[in-house]
């Protein structure tokens, strides 16, 4: 469950993907549309994107990986983690019967303020949800954040893939993370991390029934 039609893609592509070849059925729940993704300078410059166009970015994004990709239109850059978006979250895991959910934190010190909001709201609908045995936060872009992972998951096998789905944002490839040799540099670092790598789901996940835990990948 994710802010922005790209957040997916950049927090847990490859996790998502190894879920699916697991056997799981994995959905993507975008909340808003991203129709204000535009930097300061392109806005300055008359640049203007239709509600549709970053949604039909992130379904291109996962096309073929057999992943459902769910937009809920909201406006972006003004979620608010108040009882009517608690409410939304809630009920839209208990319809589909969530067992395993991936968001944003909302602990990371500058992040954007949609990914907090929603990784709030998030955090507290989940506990509601019978069905969700496991909440991991992806790890932010934001620089200085204070995110340290405690969950690694090996993308290796996915890692074209995601360069791939994140070339799908063209609406958005000025930013710098969505290049490929900030994508490669991130998987590069995994090795020097001092943190547990597990694998996305079967026994472990079973095992950890109402664990919370910081992920990449």
């Amino acid at each position: 469950m994710v802010a922005h039609p790209d957040d997916a893609e950049l927090l847990a592509y490859g996790t998502l993907r190894r879920y699916g070849e697991l056997g799981a059925t994995v959905t993507v729940l975008c909340l808003t549309h991203g129709i204000n993704g535009v930097s300061v300078i392109d806005a300055a410059r008359g640049a203007r994107l239709t509600e549709r166009e970053r949604i039909d970015e992130a379904q291109a994004a996962w096309d073929g990986a057999g992943v459902e990709v769910t937009c809920l239109g909201l406006p972006d850059g003004a979620l608010h983690p108040d009882r009517e978006l608690i409410s939304l979250v809630e009920s839209d895991l208990i319809a589909r019967e969530c067992t395993t959910l991936i968001t944003h934190s909302p602990h990371a010190a500058n992040d954007h303020q949609d990914h907090l909001a929603l990784g709030g709201a998030t955090t507290n609908a989940a506990a509601r949800v019978p069905t969700c045995h496991a909440l991991l936060y992806g790890e932010p872009y934001a620089s200085y954040s204070g995110f340290s992972p405690t969950v690694l998951v090996d993308i290796t096998d996915f890692l074209d893939d995601k360069i791939k789905a994140l070339s799908r944002h063209t609406s958005q490839l000025g930013r710098w993370y969505l290049r490929e040799d900030c994508t490669s540099t991130r998987c590069r670092e995994l090795p020097r991390r001092r943190v547990r790598q597990r694998p996305p789901c079967g026994a472990a996940r079973r095992r950890c029934a109402r664990r919370r835990g910081t992920a990449r990948g």
